[in-house]
C-alpha cells in the first residue's frame, strides 16, 4: 500500500481565526476547504515540507510551528499520514499564492454544526480537536 505523508498548517491570527484555502477545480476534492500544506517529499521532514508548502501556497515564511495532531487516513489503495501544525508565528500576509481562494475564518465557524465549510473526511479529526481546544488555542 502506498503511504503518502502530508504536512498541513493551521495558520492562526491572534488565536481566534484560522486561514483556510479552497481546493482548485483541477484537484481531488475540488471545491472543498482545507488547511494549507502538501506532500512531504523524499528526504524532507514534515517541518521542512510545511515551511516549503506554506511559502509556495500562501507566500508566508513560518517562524514558529508546533506539532498539533497526526491523522492516519486510508483511501482506496493509499494510506495518508497527515501531520498538522499550529503556526504560531510567520512573516508575510497569507494569500492564495497559487490561484486558490483563501480566507480567514473564526475557529467557531469551522466547528459549528451548521458550518458552511466542507472539508475532506480526513480533516474531521483535526476540526474535532480544534473544537475541544478552542479556548486554549485562542490564548496562544
Amino acid at each position: 500500500m502506498d503511504v503518502i505523508s502530508v504536512a498541513a498548517g493551521i495558520v492562526l491570527d491572534g488565536g481566534k481565526s484560522v486561514f483556510i484555502t479552497r481546493r482548485r477545480l483541477n484537484q481531488t476534492f475540488s471545491g472543498y476547504w482545507e488547511f494549507p500544506g502538501g506532500k512531504v517529499e523524499f528526504e524532507e521532514t514534515p517541518e521542512s515540507a510545511l515551511s516549503r508548502e506554506l511559502s509556495e501556497e500562501l507566500d508566508i515564511r513560518v517562524g514558529e510551528a508546533q506539532h498539533y495532531l497526526t491523522v492516519d487516513w486510508h483511501d482506496a489503495n493509499k494510506k495518508f499520514v497527515l501531520d498538522f501544525f499550529l503556526i504560531l508565528s510567520y512573516s508575510g500576509y497569507p494569500k492564495g499564492a497559487e490561484g486558490q481562494h483563501g480566507k480567514w475564518v473564526p475557529i467557531k465557524d469551522l466547528i459549528s454544526k451548521n458550518s458552511k465549510f466542507t472539508f475532506p473526511d480526513a480533516n474531521k479529526p483535526i476540526i474535532q480537536k480544534l473544537a475541544l481546544d478552542k479556548e486554549s488555542i485562542c490564548s496562544l
